[in-house]
């Protein structure tokens, strides 16, 4: 009895491994055939832009694309962040917490720019890790800045004839259900956006962060 016992525990442990294998390898594969789509949409689009568009992969886990330039931006870098679907267990429990497959883009503008800025979505992650710091910067209001987004800054001159940019408006608008952070700032990367990744967002996310480098672009170009 206690050598059936045993055997049958031997045996729950080889089917424990087997689905444990089987599990990594089948959420790995997903990944990576998701990273194909989205580096087929993202390069196709990213192409228009820039002479050079390049690929770093780094595992299952995503990978990252370096651009020479991307409209009035200079070099640039947009790094893909999946959730691990290796571990099923693990990866239930990141999306019951909210954790998501994410979006970087890090770029600089042609010149420095004279202040920092911060938008992010109110009672985000973000806002609550960085109270501190923000509470420093000065609040903008301003009509048609999307009301699920909160705009601080440390020049609200500046800042306001940003947001003038309709079509700036128009951008944050079409992509404020899935962004979480734009950040402007002096230092590198001078330009950090940060956002929830699907294959239906990233020419939104591409677009958004063009029109900031071109509006940027018009600031520095009047304030010569």
């Amino acid at each position: 009895m206690e050598l059936l016992s045993n055997d049958v525990a031997l045996y729950v442990v080889i089917a424990i491994a087997i689905l444990f294998v089987l599990g990594y390898a089948i959420g790995a594969k997903y990944n990576y055939r998701l990273q194909r789509k989205i580096w087929k949409v993202m390069s196709e689009e990213l192409k228009k832009y820039s002479k050079s568009v390049s690929l770093k992969k780094l595992g299952s886990g995503g990978f990252a694309i370096l651009c020479s330039r991307l409209g009035s931006l200079d070099k640039t870098e947009i790094d893909v962040v999946l959730s691990s679907r290796e571990i099923i267990l693990y990866y239930l429990v990141t999306r019951l917490r909210g954790i998501t497959d994410k979006l970087y883009i890090h770029a600089d503008f042609p010149k420095q720019p004279p202040f920092k800025m911060e938008m992010f979505k109110k009672g985000s992650k973000y806002t609550r890790t960085s109270l501190q710091s923000l509470e420093k910067l000065t609040d903008i209001v301003l009509e048609g800045i999307p009301n699920q987004l909160e705009v601080k800054t440390t020049n609200e001159k500046i800042g306001l004839e940003l947001l003038s940019d309709k079509q700036l408006l128009k951008k944050l608008s079409a992509t404020v259900n899935f962004l979480e952070r734009v950040s402007i700032a002096e230092e590198h990367p001078q330009l950090s956006i940060l956002s929830e990744l699907s294959q239906e967002t990233i020419i939104s996310l591409i677009d958004l962060a063009i029109t900031i480098g071109n509006s940027m672009a018009k600031i520095t170009r009047r304030r010569k």
